[in-house]
């Protein structure tokens, strides 16, 4: 295996994800009132871009492509149950979304029918997948920008009004991209996360916060 040089952004922007989803989870399902709506809206928006972004930089790095679609497919199995239980309503999970992107990723680096087509077949089911298809285009239009920086501008002219319309999750959207621009384009940088920790992350918190309700 071929190493590759990690860029010292991708640590921060990993724990920020982390934190941004946890807060926003945390507002929707453990909190209530005003607070818990206005942090949902603007730093529990934060999380989308930063994980679609991370999706993005490892579908177009990593020498395996197609195990990296694999293990977030088996993420977004393993996260569905408590996903729907939690939230209420027969959609999937975010992460079927991030499998398309890195699917049709793998089949750009690869020219492969296949990876086209399961990417293909996930991107159709991403219009019942939480925050729909233009997730998906975020994913592939953050691909774009980490080769040609200067998609970074229509990403942020376009992508947060396609997403939210116009609202005030927009302009937190809006500061996620500015704030993402800002970590790509600078060298800060914080020790990383563990992988273990990383990986499986998002359906482990899940199952914490289903089992959390279940014993309330």
């Amino acid at each position: 295996m071929t190493a590759h040089h990690v860029p010292s952004w991708l640590a921060p922007v990993q724990g920020l994800a982390i934190v941004s989803m946890v807060l926003d989870h945390f507002a929707a399902w453990w909190w209530s009132g005003l607070f818990a709506d206005l942090t949902r809206v603007t730093l529990g928006r934060f999380a989308l871009p930063m994980f679609c972004l991370m999706i993005a930089y490892h579908a177009l790095n990593t020498d395996t492509p197609r195990r990296y679609t694999r293990r977030i497919l088996a993420i977004a199995l393993l996260a569905q149950l408590p996903f729907m239980a939690l939230t209420q309503q027969p959609l999937g999970n975010i992460c079927f979304t991030l499998a398309a992107g890195t699917a049709l990723i793998t089949a750009y680096r690869h020219q492969s029918g296949w990876d086209l087509l399961l990417g293909n077949v996930l991107a159709l089911l991403s219009f019942r997948v939480e925050y729909g298809p233009v997730a998906l285009g975020l994913i592939l239009a953050f691909a774009v920008a980490l080769r040609h920086p200067r998609a970074w501008v229509l990403i942020l002219v376009v992508w947060p009004l396609a997403q939210y319309g116009l609202s005030l999750t927009t302009l937190s959207a809006i500061a996620a991209i500015v704030l993402l621009i800002a970590l790509v384009t600078t060298s800060w940088s914080t020790p990383r996360l563990p992988r273990w920790l990383t990986r499986w992350f998002y359906p482990l918190h899940l199952w914490g916060f289903y089992a959390g309700r279940l014993l309330s």
